[in-house]
Protein backbone atom coordinates (compact mmCIF):
# COMPACT_ATOMS: atom_id res chain seq x y z
CA UNK A 1 0.00 0.00 0.00
CA UNK A 2 1.53 3.16 -1.27
CA UNK A 3 -1.00 5.68 -1.39
CA UNK A 4 -3.54 6.43 0.65
CA UNK A 5 -6.77 8.81 1.24
CA UNK A 6 -7.63 9.42 4.72
CA UNK A 7 -11.47 11.24 4.49
CA UNK A 8 -13.18 13.10 7.44
CA UNK A 9 -9.39 13.25 8.92
CA UNK A 10 -9.51 15.08 11.40
CA UNK A 11 -7.98 15.46 14.42
CA UNK A 12 -5.64 13.21 12.13
CA UNK A 13 -4.99 10.10 14.37
CA UNK A 14 -5.52 7.77 11.63
CA UNK A 15 -3.35 9.64 9.15
CA UNK A 16 -0.95 9.60 11.69
CA UNK A 17 -1.08 5.58 12.46
CA UNK A 18 -1.21 5.17 8.86
CA UNK A 19 1.78 7.39 8.56
CA UNK A 20 4.18 5.51 11.21
CA UNK A 21 3.04 1.87 9.97
CA UNK A 22 3.27 2.54 6.25
CA UNK A 23 6.52 4.95 5.66
CA UNK A 24 8.99 2.76 7.46
CA UNK A 25 8.19 -0.22 5.03
CA UNK A 26 8.47 2.41 2.43
CA UNK A 27 11.59 2.11 -0.24
CA UNK A 28 12.03 5.82 -0.08
CA UNK A 29 10.18 8.59 1.21
CA UNK A 30 8.56 9.87 -2.06
CA UNK A 31 6.98 5.88 -1.96
CA UNK A 32 4.30 6.39 0.17
CA UNK A 33 1.66 9.28 -0.24
CA UNK A 34 -1.15 9.70 2.33
CA UNK A 35 -3.81 12.53 1.59
CA UNK A 36 -5.83 13.65 4.38
CA UNK A 37 -9.42 15.41 3.85
CA UNK A 38 -11.63 16.70 6.31
CA UNK A 39 -13.63 20.31 6.24
CA UNK A 40 -11.56 21.35 9.74
CA UNK A 41 -8.23 22.21 9.79
CA UNK A 42 -5.52 20.18 11.33
CA UNK A 43 -1.86 19.85 12.76
CA UNK A 44 0.87 19.24 10.69
CA UNK A 45 1.65 15.78 10.99
CA UNK A 46 4.66 14.17 8.61
CA UNK A 47 4.68 12.02 5.72
CA UNK A 48 0.61 13.18 5.70
CA UNK A 49 -0.73 15.52 2.44
CA UNK A 50 -3.21 17.51 3.99
CA UNK A 51 -6.32 19.33 2.40
CA UNK A 52 -8.78 21.14 4.04
CA UNK A 53 -11.83 20.93 1.56
CA UNK A 54 -15.61 18.94 1.52
CA UNK A 55 -15.41 15.37 0.66
CA UNK A 56 -18.87 15.81 -1.49
CA UNK A 57 -17.97 18.40 -3.84
CA UNK A 58 -15.89 17.15 -7.25
CA UNK A 59 -13.37 19.96 -6.53
CA UNK A 60 -12.14 18.29 -3.49
CA UNK A 61 -11.78 14.64 -5.61
CA UNK A 62 -10.14 16.74 -8.28
CA UNK A 63 -7.80 17.71 -5.53
CA UNK A 64 -6.76 14.34 -4.11
CA UNK A 65 -6.89 12.72 -8.21
CA UNK A 66 -3.97 15.59 -8.72
CA UNK A 67 -2.18 14.00 -6.11
CA UNK A 68 -2.02 10.62 -7.38
CA UNK A 69 -1.06 11.89 -10.94
CA UNK A 70 -3.97 10.36 -11.84
CA UNK A 71 -3.76 7.11 -10.27
CA UNK A 72 -5.98 5.37 -7.84
CA UNK A 73 -5.74 4.76 -4.20
CA UNK A 74 -4.50 1.47 -2.64
CA UNK A 75 -7.07 1.92 0.12
CA UNK A 76 -9.51 5.16 1.59
CA UNK A 77 -10.09 5.30 5.02
CA UNK A 78 -13.09 6.91 6.49
CA UNK A 79 -14.45 7.06 9.71
CA UNK A 80 -16.86 10.40 9.51
CA UNK A 81 -20.18 10.33 10.45
CA UNK A 82 -22.48 12.87 9.73
CA UNK A 83 -22.32 15.90 12.08
CA UNK A 84 -26.35 16.73 12.58
CA UNK A 85 -27.36 19.31 9.72
CA UNK A 86 -29.25 17.07 7.72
Amino acid sequence: VTKVVDLCAAPGSWSQVLSKELQPNAENDNAVKIVAVDLQAMAPLPGVIQLQGDITKESTAIEIIRHFSGEMADMVVCDGAPDGIF
